[in-house]
């Protein structure tokens, strides 16, 4: 099975289909042990619109591929060309901006479909988006891992509070905490954590790799994220770690008007005891423990279950 990715080359969409494509590669060697697998990845963020509609990867030296993948708005044209230029799959990670008809299959989280409004046959519902992490029962869990997140169209910024939850997990944590930021978190936040709270140790957004996230989560003993991190809470949940959510205020912009999709997915993650708010965790002084989720081989096993060609 060859695999093909199409990137706009931003992690978090990467770390969707890298985890989805690794998942088929592993679970497709477990069913065909024999069988060659490899994965591609081309990037088309840098082409127009018109390219994208008409892109063939031609003179990558690329093989044949049996499967696009793409997620991110940016990849929906590139991937659809490429796939039929090849006579292949095309599958996307997200609910796309064009209609779901023209994928082979949609991979969605179920939070951006409310109650009323079903999803399509041709999509499959998870919890949350898949992503790149696989659960690591077996190391060691040494650290508190800390995941910032920004401004965001559901919820608005307050440094001031943010501080303050992460002083007072300070004050409660015995060891190590390690925090890094994301492409949203405010320029001076992390000189003023600095100032409040030195003996956190700040690996910003800039200075990680790729894999830097699904890594230190492999070795952390608990997770805390920020409330508009909705991306960041199931690559959390995905480790196995027990999960805490930093408390952020509601954009103004939404005040009065009705949850927005991550909010709503957040809030059934509460009710379900599968995370433990920052206020919640004042109360007990503890995070729950869960089963890590197992989106990406869920949807690899769907996949290869009703594209049976992939195995040939």
């Amino acid at each position: 099975m060859v695999i093909c990715i199409v990137s706009d080359g931003k992690k978090g969409h990467l770390s969707q289909t890298r985890g989805l494509a690794n998942a088929l590669i592993r679970q497709a060697s477990k069913l065909h042990p024999g069988n060659m697998n490899s994965v591609h990845e081309v990037d088309v963020a840098h082409l127009s619109l018109l390219e994208k509609m008409r892109y063939t990867a031609k003179g990558l030296g690329l093989p044949k591929p049996d499967l696009v993948l793409c997620a991110g708005h940016g990849t929906h044209l590139a991937a659809l060309s490429l796939a039929r230029s090849k006579h292949c799959l095309c599958i996307v990670c997200m609910k796309p901006s064009l209609p779901v008809s023209l994928f082979d299959l949609c991979i969605t989280p179920q939070h951006d479909y409310t109650r009323g409004n079903s999803a399509p046959s041709n999509v499959l519902l998870t919890r949350g988006a898949v992503n790149s992490v696989v659960p690591s029962p077996d190391s060691e869990k040494r650290d508190t891992l800390v995941l910032i997140g920004g401004p965001s169209r559901d919820f608005g910024w307050d440094e001031d509070h943010l501080i303050t939850q992460l002083s007072t997990l300070v004050r409660y944590n015995n060891g190590q905490i390690t925090l890094t930021t994301s492409r949203r978190t405010p320029g001076d936040f992390v000189d003023m954590l600095h100032a409040s709270c030195p003996s956190i140790r700040v690996v910003p957004v800039d200075a990680t790799s790729q894999d830097w996230v699904a890594e230190h989560l492999s070795t952390a003993k608990d997770v805390w994220v920020t409330q508009d991190s909705v991306s960041m809470v199931y690559e959390a949940l995905t480790s196995g770690a027990p999960v805490g959510i930093l408390e952020m205020p509601v954009n103004p912009k939404r005040a009065g008007k009705a949850p927005g999709r991550v909010s709503r997915g957040l809030a059934q993650l509460v009710d379900e005891s599968l995370v433990t708010t920052f206020t919640q965790w004042l109360t007990t002084r503890e995070l729950t423990a869960c089963e890590p989720l197992h989106e990406a081989d869920r949807a690899a096993n769907y996949i290869l279950e009703h594209f049976p060609t992939l195995l040939s």
